[in-house]
């Protein structure tokens, strides 16, 4: 009896009665009843009523790990009949939510450790589905608002995170909106629709305090951009631009693989080659370049051009820019089609493209940058959906809050309040500006996510 009291205060259930003990080198298995009668009939309330034993059932549950073992309650459930009433019912358990497979207690652990875990990593140390770790993550999720009042930055980057679901054939495109001015996250869309991007600028708490948008060339973002925050001017980012020149030289390049094999010509490296900036090359590499030349000089005349587009974002205003592009242009023989599509581009974007040489040469790096480190929490998740990686990023992660300090002048020098005092003392409320870039990646570094 004094082995079960010892045993009865390390199980810490203060509702259960210990019957019996089994374990092995993996479980340890509880067995269990409830000490007390119910002194009330849940269904009609009667107080202390008389009750007979109707029947009886095991019920099985988990609860927390111990000396890294699984812990089990077998819980010896009684169905009772109330006299007074005639109704039966089971009685109820305060350690166990109503048709629970674990203890309250569990639940909550698992609730915490989610939040800075993954759930594969909780899945292997408690032998609990990732599913049911789901599940109870979002159910805490959910208690938090879904949208925080962050402060409108000046500078708002739109980028997307792809990602490849399961089940599904193509990858799917979350967009990501962050802070530009104070590199913070500020949530994560489910798509990057024209409507979802509408609907996040009309929720922001000061919308004309938005200056410029730094993006890709992705239309429904500049439309949206355009209609919900008309004061703001776009910059399209400048890797973008280059990519696609890049791109289209990266082609023409490959289109003299088969040529090469036809000659039967040994050359070397030349994608590393042609696709890194001249000052970048050793004397060698120029040397194993200069043969490519030798070799295809249309291939030098393309090359050329791409350096010449390049040399494009070395102009200090947009008047210069303009001008570097018109030449570029003017420069492109007439036989040479590769760079059609990179016309057409600055075209349809020419206004946004050259906005980066108008307002201070802003990109949308720092947005590149956080996507690349949500993909690796997304990874270290092993196929986290939206829900839980948005969570995750958004609800999870301390935010950057401003607190202002407390102005003791209204409360203590003022006879009467004024509305004027009021709307000061409301403006009070600390300022949230999103989740910082640097404490995503010390969470991830300190696998806490």
């Amino acid at each position: 009896m004094a082995d079960n009291a010892l045993l009865e205060k390390m199980l810490d259930l203060a509702e259960f009665r210990i019957d019996d003990l089994k374990h092995n080198d993996n479980d340890i298995m509880f067995y269990v009843s409830k000490k007390e009668k119910p002194n009330v009939c849940p269904i009609y309330g009667v107080i202390e009523p008389k009750l007979r034993v109707q029947q009886r059932r095991n019920q099985e549950v988990r609860d927390i790990n111990v000396l890294n073992k699984r812990v089990g309650l077998t819980i010896n459930r009684t169905k009772y009949k109330c006299m007074e009433c005639k109704s039966t019912f089971y009685e109820t358990l305060d350690s166990v939510r109503q048709n629970s497979k674990m203890t309250t207690r569990l639940r909550e652990h698992i609730a915490e450790q989610s939040k800075r875990r993954s759930f594969i990593e909780l899945e292997r140390e408690l032998d609990i589905s990732n599913v049911t770790i789901r599940n109870i993550f979002l159910e805490e999720a959910r208690k938090i608002p879904q949208f925080f009042e962050i402060e409108t930055p000046n500078i708002i980057g739109i980028d997307e995170i792809h990602v490849q679901r399961e089940g599904k054939s193509r990858k799917q495109a979350w967009a990501v909106i962050c802070n530009g001015s104070d590199h913070t996250v500020i949530d994560m869309l489910r798509d990057r629709n024209k409507a979802t991007i509408i609907d996040f600028f009309s929720r922001l708490k000061q919308p004309y305090n938005v200056v410029f948008v730094t993006m890709d060339m992705w239309q429904p973002y500049r439309d949206a951009v355009y209609q919900a925050l008309p004061q703001a001017e776009i910059i399209v980012d400048k890797f973008h631009v280059l990519k696609i020149v890049n791109e289209a030289f990266d082609k023409y390049r490959k289109s003299f693989k088969t040529e090469l094999g036809k000659r039967n010509i040994k050359l070397k490296k030349d994608r590393f080659l042609m696709l890194t900036r001249p000052h970048k090359l050793t004397m060698k590499g120029i040397v194993y370049r200069d043969a490519w030349f030798s070799e295809f000089p249309e291939l030098k005349v393309a090359y050329d051009l791409k350096e010449q587009f390049f040399n494009i974002y070395e102009a200090t205003t947009a008047k210069e820019a303009v001008r570097k592009y018109t030449d570029w242009l003017v420069a492109i023989p007439d036989d040479l089609e590769i760079y059609t599509e990179v016309a057409k581009t600055v075209k349809n974007w020419g206004r946004e493209i050259f906005n980066y040489f108008s307002y201070g040469n802003l990109t949308n790096a720092f947005v590149e940058g956080i996507n690349n480190t949500i993909r690796a929490i997304e990874k270290q998740g092993r196929g986290y959906d939206f829900d839980v990686l948005r969570a995750k990023v958004i609800f999870f992660i301390n935010h950057k809050v401003i607190r202002t300090s407390f102005k003791t002048d209204a409360l203590f020098y003022s006879q009467s309040f004024t509305d004027e005092d009021i709307n000061e003392l409301y403006s009070l409320k600390n300022r949230d500006y999103g989740v910082e870039f640097k404490d995503i990646i010390k969470a991830i570094n300190e696998g806490l996510l």
